[in-house]
């Protein structure tokens, strides 16, 4: 793998960094690598679809215990679920991606 390839990987893991740590708009653009498939964006709008879920989740159980609709207990605990599982989904992504990153940081130059 060459440097510049090597310094853009470093750069996408600090984007992803600061992504983990809540500075959503803090990623500074990067140029699409290869076949022009931009990883960034990806993982940018995989991040905000979980946000967006565990929001709705939480809007949901307000609602459900304040009484302000119509919703069922049933519909509230789907709710939660699939925010849960699209968090673990994210968390395991981002467990390989670390992963990944060590396995090429310790390769022999």
């Amino acid at each position: 793998m060459s440097a510049p390839a090597l310094n853009s990987l470093a750069q996408q893991m600090k984007v992803m960094t600061d992504m983990a740590a809540g500075n959503l708009n803090a990623a500074a653009p990067v140029a699409p690598i290869g076949d022009g498939v931009d990883f960034q964006s990806i993982l940018t709008q995989a991040v905000r679809e979980v946000n967006q879920a565990q929001n709705s989740a939480q809007a949901k159980v307000q609602q459900f215990s304040t009484g302000e609709s119509s919703m069922t207990l049933e519909e509230v605990m789907v709710s939660l679920q699939k925010a849960n599982l699209s968090l673990q989904g994210m968390i395991a992504v981002r467990n390989r991606l670390v992963e990944a990153y060590k396995d090429i940081t310790n390769l022999p130059v």
